[in-house]
C-alpha cells in the first residue's frame, strides 16, 4: 500500500527546484548579514524539513515556515556563516517538534519568535539550550496550563 504522504515528498524534481529557488531568494536578505546559502544546502534544508515534518507526523504543503525561520535568524548575531546551513537545519527541526509539543496551539510566527528571543538571549546562541532548557521548559509549562485549563474550554467551542 502507497503511503500518500511518501508519495509528496517524492513529488518530483520540478517541485524540489521550485523550492530550492524559494530558499535561494532569502539570499538577498541574509547577504546582508554575510550569510548565504548554496543550492545544495538549501536542498539539504529542504530534505531536513521533510524529515522533520515525517518523523513529527506532519503535512507540510509548502515551504512557508522554513522562509520564515531563515528571515527571523538570518539577523541574529549568534549566527555565523560557517554553520548557518547547520543551525538552520536544527531550527527547522526544532520548529516541527514544537508544533507538536504544542499540539498547533502556538502559531507558526509566535513560535519563531520565541525562538528568536532565546536564542538571542538567554541561550546566547546555543541551539543546544534552545531545545533542551528553554523550549522543553515551555513545553512542560505549555502542557501544564493547558491541561489545567483547556480542556474544559475546548470542549465548549464542539
Amino acid at each position: 500500500m502507497m503511503n500518500l504522504l511518501d508519495l509528496y515528498h517524492k513529488s518530483g524534481t520540478v517541485n524540489i527546484q521550485l523550492e530550492i529557488n524559494e530558499i535561494l531568494e532569502t539570499n538577498k536578505e541574509s547577504m546582508k548579514f554575510g550569510l548565504i546559502l548554496t543550492a545544495a544546502e538549501a536542498q539539504e534544508l529542504i530534505e531536513a524539513r521533510n524529515r522533520a515534518t515525517r518523523s513529527n507526523g506532519r503535512v507540510e504543503l509548502g515551504i512557508e515556515a522554513v522562509k520564515k525561520i531563515i528571515a527571523a535568524f538570518c539577523s541574529s548575531s549568534y549566527i555565523n556563516p560557517d554553520d548557518y546551513a547547520l543551525t538552520l537545519y536544527e531550527l527547522v527541526e526544532i520548529f516541527y517538534y514544537m508544533k507538536n509539543e504544542t499540539e498547533d496551539r502556538v502559531g507558526d510566527n509566535e513560535l519563531i519568535n520565541l525562538m528568536k528571543e532565546f536564542i538571542n538571549h538567554s541561550c546566547r546562541g546555543s541551539v543546544e539550550l534552545l531545545k533542551n532548557r528553554e523550549l522543553a521548559f515551555f513545553a512542560d509549562n505549555f502542557k501544564r496550563s493547558h491541561q489545567e485549563t483547556g480542556h474544559s474550554q475546548g470542549d465548549e467551542s464542539f
